[in-house]
C-alpha cells in the first residue's frame, strides 16, 4: 500500500521561513491567529519537550513559526534558565543532550535517536525541530486535531471512562449509551459533506462493536456550523445515532 502525503494538505508547521498553515476558516482569518492555533495544538504533541504558555502564544504569533521555535529553544537552554531565575538549579547533562545542544549552538548537523534516551527537554525540542542544519517542524494535522479533541473530551467527561483508541475516542459511563468519536481535519461543506471513509468506520462500530452513538468530528468552518444527522439504509433496523459534528477551535485564541 503506497502512502502519499501532500505537505500543504496533510501537515502544519514550517520548513525554514516557509509556513504551512490551514486556510482561513471559522474565526481564524489572519496569519497571526493561525500561528497561535498551531502553537496551541503543538502543546499536545510536544508536551514532553516544551509548552507554549498563553502569553507566549499571543506574543510569538506576531513572528513566523521558525522564529517562535528558536525563541522557545533559547529560553529552555540551561544558561538562560539560570539567568531568568537567579537560582541554583541542577541539570543532568547526559552525553546525548550535550551533543545536541552543542550542535545546535555551533550550527552543525547531528543525528541522535531519541527513542529510550533520557534527554533534557531542550535537547528533545532541538531534535524534533532540527534537520539538515535547518530548523523545521511538520506535524500531521489530523493528529493535531485528534489530540485537541481528546484533551477537551477528557476534561468535559471527568466522571466517564474516556479512551484514546488511536483512530477514535471512546466514551463510556454508567447508565449512558457508549459513544465513539472519529476525528478528521477536513473542510466539510454542509450541502455536500465528504465523509465517506469516516462513515464506513461508524457503520462498523455500530454493527460489530455495539456502539449506539457515533460522532464524526471535524473542525468548525464557515460552511459547517451545525450538526448533520446521517442516516444509513443498512442500519435501518438498529437503534443508532450518527452525526457529523462541527468542533470549534476558537478556545485556542482566547
Amino acid at each position: 500500500m503506497n502512502m502519499q502525503f501532500n505537505l500543504k494538505d496533510d501537515f502544519l508547521g514550517f520548513i525554514g521561513t516557509t509556513e504551512f498553515l490551514p486556510k482561513d476558516f471559522d474565526q481564524f482569518t489572519s496569519t497571526k491567529r493561525l500561528r497561535q492555533l498551531f502553537l496551541v495544538l503543538s502543546n499536545n504533541i510536544l508536551k514532553d519537550a516544551c509548552f507554549f504558555s498563553k502569553y507566549e502564544q499571543r506574543k510569538l504569533s506576531s513572528f513566523n513559526l521558525r522564529q517562535a521555535f528558536i525563541y522557545k529553544i533559547n529560553q529552555l537552554l540551561p544558561s538562560n534558565i539560570l539567568k531568568q531565575t537567579n537560582k541554583i538549579k541542577s541539570f543532568n547533562f547526559c552525553k546525548n543532550s550535550t551533543l545536541i545542544i552543542n550542535a545546535y549552538k555551533n550550527k552543525k548537523s547531528f543525528y541522535i535517536s531519541t527513542t529510550n534516551v533520557k534527554l533534557l527537554n531542550v535537547a528533545k525540542l532541538i531534535s524534533y525541530c532540527y534537520t539538515n542544519n535547518e530548523i523545521q517542524l511538520l506535524l500531521d494535522k489530523d493528529l493535531l486535531f485528534h489530540e485537541f479533541v481528546y484533551q477537551k473530551v477528557k476534561r468535559l467527561h471527568k466522571n466517564k471512562e474516556v479512551k484514546d483508541l488511536g483512530n477514535a475516542i471512546s466514551i463510556k459511563g454508567k447508565n449512558v449509551n457508549s459513544l465513539k468519536i472519529y476525528t478528521s481535519w477536513k473542510d466539510i461543506q454542509t450541502n455536500k459533506p465528504n465523509i465517506k471513509d469516516e462513515l464506513e468506520y461508524a457503520i462498523k462500530s455500530i454493527k460489530n462493536e455495539n456502539y449506539e452513538q457515533v460522532y464524526l468530528v471535524y473542525p468548525k468552518a464557515n460552511d459547517f456550523k451545525r450538526h448533520i444527522p446521517v442516516y444509513v439504509d443498512e442500519l435501518k433496523n438498529k437503534n443508532y445515532v450518527i452525526k457529523a459534528i462541527p468542533y470549534s477551535l476558537r478556545s485556542t485564541i482566547r
